[in-house]
């Protein structure tokens, strides 16, 4: 399989969309400078049959994650021109890794440069990463969750820090 970076983004606390950058810098945080970064988060809904809302945990969404190829499948579903990077919130785009969301939790993303970023599974679809598609292709919020679900991409955590940028290679470890 042959898979490289299209973009890199952030999206800081206290800014509207995400941003460009030129290289991601992932540390042991995550993406740093983007509001899903640091060791722990408080729990929510996803884990509301371990922990009571509120409880903090060990962080294992640091990096939202998707490929091109589902960006194509999710904007075909909705009827809108293909969705840009970062649009919804990805930290890292992908090309040539066309079923990224169906990859196997424990996958391993061996990035070119040293930096290694562990999946942990499927990236839900909510209607905030729906908001953001409609603020940029007039389409309404809640119906991106359904148009989304199995294709929005993966989340992960850092498992060797580095840098990320757009033409990096990607090399795909299955468990």
């Amino acid at each position: 399989m042959s898979a490289s970076v299209v973009a890199v983004h952030i999206w800081p606390t206290g800014v509207d969309i995400p941003t460009p950058i030129d290289n991601l810098e992932l540390d042991w945080g995550g993406p740093v400078g983007d509001r899903h970064h640091g060791l722990t988060m408080t729990s929510d809904a996803r884990q509301k049959d371990v922990f009571p809302k509120g409880t903090t945990i060990r962080n294992h969404r640091q990096i939202s994650i998707v490929d091109m190829a589902e960006l194509a499948s999710i904007s075909a579903a909705l009827g809108i021109g293909v969705i840009a990077p970062g649009v919804i919130a990805d930290n890292i785009c992908t090309e040539g890794i066309a079923k990224l969301t169906e990859l196997p939790r424990m996958t391993r993303l061996l990035f070119a440069g040293g930096a290694v970023v562990m999946l942990g599974g499927e990236n839900f679809p909510c209607t905030i990463a729906g908001a953001l598609v409609g603020a940029k292709y007039a389409t309404a919020a809640e119906k991106f969750p359904s148009a989304a679900m199995g294709r929005r991409g993966v989340t992960g955590w850092v498992e060797h820090p580095g840098l990320i940028h757009a033409g990096a290679s990607i090399e795909v470890r299955l468990p």
